[in-house]
């Protein structure tokens, strides 16, 4: 009989040398770190770039259609109720009125009562006319010091003080009077939008927020607990339309905004002296204005959207995407992009006046209550269809584009595979999405850094050359030649207030070519957070696809024919 037999029937282990690690593979995650890369690809910036001056320019034609109608807190007070809200915005008209008035004395002696009520009635012409008045004191005030102050000396240096000192009273009058007369409602509504991301990179940044603990350990552990939650989520319901939280900064720009601009905005409430006629006609050609610039929003990001998810699908798979190819696909399925978001909204609204019209019975005496309560399970049904519909919303509705440029299919397909991505993997979505959402922040953040860096020693070494080493000054304004047409940027501030009412012609012809090429340049990082939202999401799409269909992220659907990349 043999000894120190093997009886486990198993092979000795063989050594083996580790010469890669398949990071993708054990990390699925990490493949959200390409979003990055993909995002800075120049045709879908330069796509997203288009977009951005398409609305634009809708905006801006649409606040010279409707002129100077959101005064400072009214969207932020949108979610007061409904009667609060209108005695707030009916305020505040009276206040803008007294505040005018107030101007407008003080401005002119020569104006008569009647005049300063016309004027207080049409917030346009009272700020063209206080702005005519504050301009000639400048330049009545600008002057008097060039008479009465020689260009050389010590006297040259007290004049530049002089100048700077009346450019900056002008500049705040001008800044009193905007505030007064109020802001155009796509301008309100884009600051708005603005300022809740701002803060959404600030949310998402005291997130991961470390500190030293400063009390016993367990006592810091549960303050972090504490800080993390509040930064993603609200304490409660009531405060979830509060800026403190990434949720609270992503139901504002989502939902808070879009629903001001549709149902808050001031054409649509009644102030005391509009009749009846008027009013209505006021909102229906409000209404169709703002059908009008949704339409035109929703066909230039349906156009990036499918730009760019199929772009960035292609590219993960392997395929080299061609712009031709990629734009075609997209131009020949733009309907679909527009489509398919809408649907689900529809069917919300569907349900709701359907439950709406089931429950009109309920208004008879005795009788209807009975039948209300008889038919409830209907009732519960088609909230439970809302319900639904919201959550995948919620969830889902991110991926509808992605679902469409990766599958090519069609809109009830696409909401069909999104939603239920979500419902099968809720967990591991909102895992996906805060990854990318602190990667996005991140290199947000990196981008932001190096345009600064970039304006910042272009200003330099221009307003040294402009100013002939700070020997030289603007017309008006009393200082250096650059600083009067564009101000130092600073990282919070790229782009700072201008006082164009503190310049002669030329400097004002130069300004707007400068600032042309400013607003393209800040523009870019707008592109760049649209692309990489679309970029990001088709990644999410294609990690949930493999983890609940099991197929790979390379299988995408080809398109046949002229369109086949």
């Amino acid at each position: 009989m043999k000894e120190n037999q093997d009886t486990s029937g198993e092979s000795p282990a063989e050594a083996f040398t580790l010469r890669r690690v398949d990071w993708s593979a054990a990390f699925e995650f990490s493949l959200l770190f390409r979003a990055f890369r993909l995002a800075i690809e120049p045709p879908c910036l330069l796509l997203a770039l288009l977009a951005i001056f398409s609305i634009y320019i809708a905006g801006r034609a649409f606040d010279v259609l409707w002129g100077p109608q959101v005064l400072r807190g009214e969207i932020s007070a949108f979610h007061s109720p409904a009667p609060v809200y209108h005695a707030l915005l009916a305020q505040d008209r009276v206040n803008r009125r007294r505040m005018l008035r107030q101007l407008l004395q003080e401005s002119s002696a020569g104006l008569s009562g009647a005049a300063i009520t016309e004027l207080c009635q049409d917030p346009d012409k009272a700020y063209a006319y206080l702005r005519s008045r504050y301009e000639r004191r400048f330049h009545a005030a600008i002057h008097a010091l060039n008479a009465a102050h020689p260009a050389t000396g010590a006297a040259a240096v007290r004049t530049n003080r002089l100048r700077r000192a009346a450019a900056r009273a002008l500049f705040e009058r001008m800044r009193t009077i905007r505030n007064v007369t109020g802001r155009g409602i796509i301008d309100a509504l884009l600051r708005y939008e603005t300022r809740q991301f701002g803060l959404l990179v600030n949310n998402t940044l005291g997130l991961l927020r470390v500190g030293r603990p400063r009390e016993p350990n367990r006592v810091w552990r549960r303050a972090a607990r504490r800080r993390v939650s509040m930064a993603l989520i609200p304490r409660s319901a009531n405060r979830l339309w509060r800026s403190r939280t990434i949720a609270g900064c992503l139901a504002n720009m989502a939902l808070t905004g879009p629903c001001w601009l549709v149902t808050g905005a001031a054409p649509l409430q009644r102030f005391a002296g509009r009749t009846d006629a008027g009013m209505w006609l006021r909102r229906g050609g409000y209404l169709a204005s703002v059908l009008a610039f949704l339409l035109i929003v929703a066909v230039c990001l349906a156009l990036t959207g499918a730009f760019t998810c199929r772009f960035a699908a292609l590219s993960l798979a392997g395929k080299s995407p061609e712009f031709k190819n990629v734009l075609l696909f997209s131009w020949t399925h733009l309907l679909t992009f527009i489509r398919a978001p809408l649907l689900p909204f529809l069917t919300i609204i569907g349900t709701g006046l359907a439950l709406i019209l089931l429950a009109l019975p309920g208004a008879i005496p005795m009788l209807g209550e009975i039948m209300v309560g008889a038919e409830f399970l209907v009732f519960l049904l088609g909230g439970f269809i809302i319900m639904l519909m919201i959550l995948g919303l919620a969830g889902g509705g991110a991926l509808i584009y992605p679902t469409l440029a990766v599958e090519g299919s069609d809109s009830f397909d696409a909401i069909s595979r999104s939603f239920s991505y979500v419902y099968a993997r809720p967990w591991r979505t909102l895992f996906y999405s805060l990854i990318a959402l602190i990667y996005g922040v991140w290199t947000y953040l990196f981008l932001a850094a190096a345009l600064t860096l970039l304006l910042a020693t272009t200003h330099l070494c221009v307003g040294w050359g402009m100013s002939l080493f700070g020997l030289l000054h603007g017309w008006y304004s009393g200082q250096n030649k650059l600083d009067a047409l564009w101000a130092a940027p600073t990282f919070g501030r790229l782009i700072g207030p201008v006082n164009w009412w503190a310049m002669n012609g030329s400097e004002f012809i130069g300004a707007l070519a400068m600032y042309f090429w400013l607003f393209l340049a800040v523009s870019l990082l707008g592109a760049y957070v649209i692309v990489y939202f679309f970029t990001s999401n088709t990644i999410v799409y294609l990690l949930l696809r493999r983890r609940v269909d099991g197929q790979p992220t390379d299988e995408i659907y080809l398109a046949p024919g002229p369109s086949d990349v």
